[in-house]
């Protein structure tokens, strides 16, 4: 299903057919999003994904949202990634990346849900992505559904909700990512 954006991204790298490294509209404050990759999103229409980042981030209070994936080959289902991983797609997304990141003190949405599981490379993909991270002093939240006064924002498997996954009415925490490796 599309979706039409409110606000029409001015950010976009990529094509529609194979790879989208970033997408997302300018502001002073905006929330940066990372999956685990790209499906149908472009700058003309969302997908439910996109759609529910567009309003997470304004609910939220942020002036723009960028979203990246820990790996920018499109597919509709994570299950269809290359089974083996692409070195020079991974270098190309690491430097749109730090090329965002490196303003410094930006808050990162933590949003790959279980399907950081689908292929092995992507842990490691992640992992660079947060060296890069916490080289600039980002600091990470998740999004979750209040139950019983309390912000469940991880699956059973421990992995930040993905977006498509979430109410609107979402809040965010603190996501301790350096804890995250250690489970």
């Amino acid at each position: 299903m599309k979706y039409r954006w409110e606000v029409t991204p001015d950010i976009y790298i990529g094509d529609d057919t194979y790879r989208r490294f970033v997408l997302g509209v300018s502001g002073s404050d905006p929330l940066i999003c990372f999956g685990v990759n790209p499906s149908t999103a472009n700058n003309e229409y969302a997908d439910k994904t996109l759609h529910m980042v567009e309003q997470i981030a304004k609910r939220n209070g942020f002036d723009g949202w960028i979203m990246f994936n820990v790996c920018p080959f499109r597919a509709i289902d994570p299950k269809c990634l290359p089974r083996i991983q692409n070195d020079d797609l991974h270098k190309e997304n690491l430097r749109y990346i730090e090329k965002c990141l490196e303003k410094e003190n930006l808050t990162i949405w933590a949003a790959w849900g279980d399907p950081i599981m689908e292929r092995e490379y992507l842990i490691d993909y992640l992992y660079d992505i947060y060296g890069i991270a916490n080289r600039y002093s980002c600091r990470f939240i998740a999004f979750g559904k209040e139950v019983d006064g309390k912000i469940v924002s991880t699956t059973k498997h421990h992995n930040p909700r993905h977006p498509s996954r979430l109410p609107i009415s979402a809040k965010s925490e603190s996501f301790d990512i350096a804890h995250y490796w250690r489970k």
